[in-house]
């Protein structure tokens, strides 16, 4: 099997993705975890070949791995209030007031017919909206990477939208094509996150976060080491926030282990396959 995998500098000014053991007030990962990132490759794959909700199953017969690690040396996570609108769900529901069979859109339809803008108002903007926390990262570039299994044109990357949240729009600066191989090694170091086995991991030295993050195919919830430092720093008026910044973890493991390796660079564990 002929390993390859496209590349993407992707710009984001501001994005979130939903930690997925978060509850209520939605914090964010720092990164796009693995299943964000299969996502995304659905998504160019379907729009590029006109092939709809079958890229799935393309994706998941050749994706072998996808990671993506922070370029931008100061990443700051910022907790907001987002207020939406809820008029294509909510508003096609059977209406709440008493005695009507309306729908709450319906109901705001009619009282625009009858000049009532300030029913119309009330509807639309009170009761078919709702606000929530969540956080996002501000200031942000990612290098993506995805080993497929055969060769793809990586100009699709360009179709891509979005990562994550439906606000997180992204603009992609750079895509590229490059030579994937399976390196065996005891003592690898990484920018990008790995999933190891325990059993065989005896240190990590440099700083990392443990996440857990879903894999490729969202089977599973795994455990990940980012190589990624959290940080607290002070503006000139003493202000204190927090920020993100990349770093590099050097690993030591019992046996050789396979891994991928991208451009001179260990992007991802062999999963199934390691020994």
């Amino acid at each position: 099997m002929t390993l390859t995998a496209i590349c993407a500098k992707v710009s984001l000014p501001a994005f979130s993705i939903k930690h997925p053991e978060a509850f209520q007030v939605s914090a964010s990962l720092p990164i796009p975890q693995p299943s964000t990132l299969a996502g995304a490759l659905t998504y160019c794959l379907g729009t590029w070949e006109k092939i709809g909700l079958k890229a799935k199953t393309k994706t998941e017969n050749l994706l072998l791995a996808a990671r993506a690690k922070l370029l931008s040396k100061v990443t700051v996570p910022t907790p907001i209030i987002l207020r939406r609108f809820r008029v294509l769900d909510k508003g096609l529901e059977k209406g709440k007031t008493k005695g009507s069979e309306e729908k709450p859109f319906e109901e705001a339809c009619k009282a625009l017919s009858q000049n009532d803008f300030m029913a119309f108002r009330k509807k639309i903007e009170g009761e078919l909206t709702d606000a929530f926390y969540r956080e996002y990262l501000t200031t942000t570039s990612l290098n993506c990477i995805w080993v497929v299994k055969e060769p793809l044109n990586h100009e699709i990357l360009y179709l891509l939208q979005r990562l994550g949240d439906t606000e997180s729009l992204v603009t992609v600066t750079e895509a590229w094509s490059c030579e994937c191989r399976e390196v065996s090694l005891e003592n690898p170091s990484t920018e990008y996150p790995l999933s190891l086995d325990l059993n065989i991991l005896k240190a990590l030295e440099g700083s990392y976060m443990t996440v857990k993050m879903h894999d490729e195919k969202r089977s599973k919830l795994k455990i990940y080491y980012l190589p990624c430092s959290k940080e607290v720093l002070t503006t000139a008026n003493g202000v204190k926030y927090f920020t993100y910044t990349p770093t590099k973890v050097e690993i030591k493991l019992e046996k050789p282990t396979k891994f991928f390796e991208v451009e001179g660079r260990i992007v991802a564990e062999v999963s199934g396959r390691n020994g």
